[in-house]
């Protein structure tokens, strides 16, 4: 239990630095590793540091305020890797008005010394609000 609080968070961290809106607050919560991905809806993967860094600071340049009501957390823990999926229900804040989108998160932590830190955050946009059913083909 003290395991599952501790990446829990780590992941609220996360979402505190994302609602900042500040890349130094974002780069605290990131393995500084190479080998890092971030998958924001809609963008191709993004690998290492510098290219996964360089998305933030671009997310963050446009809006005024974002927000997140997370539901549904769900954490798995195997040895020093851990994954929390989440679904982010994000308002945003900008020179358009607001607007309010879902997505489902996968975040992965790595434990490295005594925290947990972000090594993949992959974000997919929900197709039908309120659906638990796969979308058609």
């Amino acid at each position: 239990m003290v395991e599952r609080e501790a990446v829990l968070k780590a992941n609220r961290a996360f979402y505190r630095a994302f609602e900042s809106l500040d890349i130094e607050q974002m780069e605290k919560v990131w393995l500084k590793e190479p080998t890092i991905i971030c998958i924001h809806p809609g963008w191709h993967r993004l690998v290492g540091w510098g290219p996964v860094m360089e998305s933030w600071e671009r997310i963050f340049e446009a809006p005024f305020e974002m927000s997140f009501e997370l539901t549904q957390p769900a954490v798995f823990i195997s040895g020093d890797l851990a994954i929390v999926v989440v679904q982010e229900n994000l308002t945003q804040k900008g020179a358009n008005g607001s607007m309010r989108v879902e997505v489902l998160a996968t975040n992965v932590y790595q434990r490295c010394g005594y925290g947990w830190y972000m090594i993949v955050h992959h974000g997919s946009p929900i197709a039908i609000a309120g659906s638990t059913e796969p979308p058609l083909q």
